[in-house]
């Protein structure tokens, strides 16, 4: 299935290349303003710093002030074109202004953006700051230098797209969302303690790649606020063809498998080792009597298999 996306009432539908949909917040343009001008602020800040260290460091050769000149036309062009490239490509997708005001640039399909894409909208903000004012507005005796950004054309693209994507989001295929009371996705811990014994049935060898453990991060950031039933709907795309991979039973849960995913993936050994003690403490003794064959991780709140139990039991 192509990637999608949907808007409903400032929230985006977006589903992912693995299959998964997730639903996000987006960023209107009046939230987006405060963390422009944060970021705008510490350009300045930091661009005068330097002006002033690099004058003093000068001031003592004869073409000091040429040296200064053309240093300041060096960094403001870095600062300017390159502020937001180097923020949003290191720091997926977010600037110092958006972490603070908790806003994050991601591409149409959910994926973290690359660095292609934070140099497109950033080199097509100067389109968005259009139209120009001259300075003259504030000023008749001064010259007629068209500088002062409107945001007009930024502001008119948002409002008319149904993602709110100004022309830079629009070319580079980004979208910027509301994370609000944001999670890290290592912050969480998986009441259902089945799924550090089902961790350790998943195959050393198994590699998770970059967009695999987004996915699960975001299937746990949002997995508290879905019935049991939205749960095992949502994760079954991926999970089903994992459970063949992993030979495991074919009624494992898929919601459980990508709880286990999740500690594989974001918990620490210390921490998983606590995990499976725990679930021994709280699995209760059974006769020693074989299990059934059928015995699996599956839906029920109480079935584990027997496989999970003679792993969990073995010395680490």
């Amino acid at each position: 299935m192509p990637p999608s996306l949907k808007k409903l009432d400032c929230f985006a539908r977006v589903i992912t290349p693995e299959n998964i949909e997730f639903e996000y917040a987006l960023a209107g343009p009046f939230q987006r303003l405060p963390a422009f001008i944060f970021d705008f602020f510490i350009r300045a800040v930091v661009f005068f710093g330097l002006l002033i260290l690099v004058a003093v460091l000068t001031s003592w050769l004869p073409l000091g002030q040429i040296v200064v000149t053309i240093l300041a036309l060096l960094m403001f062009f870095l600062f300017s074109w390159f502020y937001g490239i180097f923020f949003e490509t290191r720091y997926n997708g977010r600037t110092l202004g958006k972490m603070l005001f908790k806003l994050r640039v991601i591409s149409v399909d959910g994926r973290p953006i690359n660095a292609v894409q934070a140099a497109l909208r950033n080199f097509l903000r100067l389109a968005d700051m259009s139209l120009m004012l001259s300075l003259q507005v504030f000023d008749p005796e001064a010259p007629p230098a068209y500088v002062i950004p409107t945001m007009l054309v930024g502001l008119i693209s948002m409002t008319l797209t149904p993602r709110m994507q100004r022309v830079g989001d629009l070319a580079a295929g980004t979208i910027v969302i509301s994370e609000g009371k944001h999670h890290s996705p290592w912050n969480h811990q998986p009441e259902d303690l089945r799924a550090f014994g089902l961790a350790e049935l998943i195959p050393a060898t198994f590699q998770v790649n970059s967009s695999l453990a987004q996915t699960i991060g975001l299937y746990m950031e949002n997995r508290k606020r879905l019935s049991t039933m939205r749960r095992h709907e949502i994760a079954k795309h991926l999970a089903e063809p994992l459970i063949r991979e992993f030979e495991l039973l074919p009624d494992t849960s898929p919601d459980l498998l990508m709880c286990a995913l999740y500690v594989r993936v974001y918990l620490s050994e210390e921490q998983r080792a606590q995990g499976r003690e725990r679930m021994r403490q709280t699995t209760p003794v059974r006769p020693m009597t074989p299990p059934p064959v059928s015995s699996s991780f599956s839906l029920g709140p109480q079935s584990v298999s027997a496989q999970s139990m003679s792993v969990d039991n073995s010395p680490k």
